[in-house]
């Protein structure tokens, strides 16, 4: 059947005006599997008075980074573009795009995590030993964001733990609440507040770069996308690299989502506590923890791995139909916006056996699910390097090996008795009671 032949997707168009953007803006996670569940990979939906298609699954994932089929200009709703300030990789496309990704990977190439990973290691040890207090437990959600900022702002932008810090951790919080709100920019709206909010961080991440300029070979991730130079000969301008750090900072930001999954996983499953730790008292019993040592620990990484699949980020990724083109016997019109959903095609069956169950194992060199990077295993995005999966994908990462590798090796946490169902409208969803939990340091014979 040919393209033009075929059949819109299924699905409804919601109400007059609005479409169905309340309730996806409720629960976008549940309102995808809902649909998904009852019409199959391709769906049709009507967003903010636009009309959409949602895509999942890993036929999905291979239209998503077809250029032919598929672009990023001018494809994000406006309000989520005014979020993110301007023009940076997610709304770029072709010969604009490999430019900016150059220079935006120099900041995350070998030389880079093997320095990120010394970097980061202080600042670990550290909220690790002031988590271990014996009275009240640690509200792990507060915890974790504290920390990944601290380690963003050590790794990429050369700030050491403090106030500056401090105020963008706060003012990301309230940013990323206003992505689920409904774009009504009227005083004290949750709109509004972020608004103002990305204007906080713009400034902060504008002085940044002018102290970076003045500082040629500091030892930051900013430093090295500044000084990257394109094939095309280009180089990233001070404006375009504030909203490359604002976008990497969100995804890095975003990533104690994904240490909450992992310490309450590990936190119910002591025989997955007992092999990290088997691994790494063969390897580093004590000490830092090298890139080199991180590649001879295959199963602590198959443990991050599973937790990134499985970790709720965001429920969709924006994009445009380029032109008419058909997926799953469906007809998407050009022009329409495109949503592809990484969380649900991350438990797509076809492609993991007993999606929704925690089975690290599942990577191992035995079965190898995820052995397709770019089609299958997509949790920040399918496709190459240069194409539009994320930059920080190996950084995240070497965020949550470095971080799970000292947690296991050196200390136990006890989860309580909590409120762990999540808060679906926020970005990424968190356990409503915050992960409370009590750690505490390993006796060592």
């Amino acid at each position: 059947m040919a393209p033009m032949q075929a059949p819109l997707p299924p699905g409804t168009r919601g109400l007059p005006g609005i479409g169905e953007t309340l309730p996806f803006l409720r629960d976008g996670f549940g309102f995808i599997e809902e649909r998904l569940a009852r019409h199959g990979p391709v769906f049709r939906t009507n967003l903010l008075g636009k009309n959409a298609v949602v895509i999942a699954g890993p036929d999905a994932s291979r239209a998503w980074i077809d250029p032919e089929k598929v672009e990023r200009d001018r494809a994000m709703p406006a309000n989520v573009q005014e979020i993110f300030g301007g023009r940076s990789l997610p709304l770029l496309d072709d010969a604009e795009h490999r430019a900016r990704k150059q220079q935006v990977l120099a900041g995350f190439n070998h030389a880079a995590l093997a320095d990120y990973a010394s970097q980061m290691q202080p600042l670990m040890r550290t909220a690790l030993e002031s988590w271990s207090d014996p009275g009240a437990p640690t509200r792990g959600v507060d915890a974790l964001k504290r920390l990944a900022i601290d380690v963003i702002g050590r790794n990429v932008l050369g700030l050491e733990a403090g106030a500056r810090l401090d105020a963008l951790r706060e003012s990301y919080g309230v940013l990323t609440l206003g992505m689920t709100a409904l774009p009504v920019p009227v005083p004290g709206s949750k709109y509004r507040r972020a608004l103002a909010a990305r204007d906080r961080i713009l400034q902060i991440l504008r002085e940044e770069v002018a102290r970076v300029r003045a500082e040629p070979g500091a030892a930051c991730g900013l430093s090295r996308m500044l000084e990257a130079q394109a094939e095309d000969g280009s180089r990233l301008s001070d404006d375009s690299a504030v909203l490359e750090l604002h976008h990497v900072v969100i995804a890095g930001y975003i990533v104690f989502a994904e240490l909450v999954r992992v310490m309450q996983e590990l936190a119910r499953d002591g025989e997955i506590r007992r092999r990290i730790r088997s691994e790494l008292d063969e390897v580093v019993p004590r000490g830092e923890i090298t890139t080199a040592d991180l590649r001879r620990l295959p199963f602590t990484l198959q443990v991050v791995k599973e937790s990134k699949r499985l970790t709720p980020i965001v429920s969709v990724v924006f994009g445009k139909a380029r032109t008419d083109f058909e997926l799953a016997g469906r007809r998407i019109p050009r022009g329409w916006m495109l949503l592809w959903a990484p969380h649900s095609s991350m438990l797509w069956p076809s492609a993991f056996a007993e999606p929704r169950r925690f089975d690290p194992d599942r990577f191992s060199a035995e079965r190898d699910e995820g052995a397709d990077e770019e089609i299958i295993y997509v949790p920040q995005g399918p496709g190459r390097a240069l194409g539009h999966k994320c930059p920080g994908v190996d950084y995240a990462t070497l965020i949550m090996q470095v971080f799970l590798a000292h947690l296991v090796r050196d200390h136990e946490w006890e989860i309580p008795d909590q409120d762990m169902t999540m808060s679906w409208d926020r970005i990424p969803p968190e356990p409503r009671d915050g992960l409370l939990f009590r750690l505490h340091r390993r006796a060592v014979a």
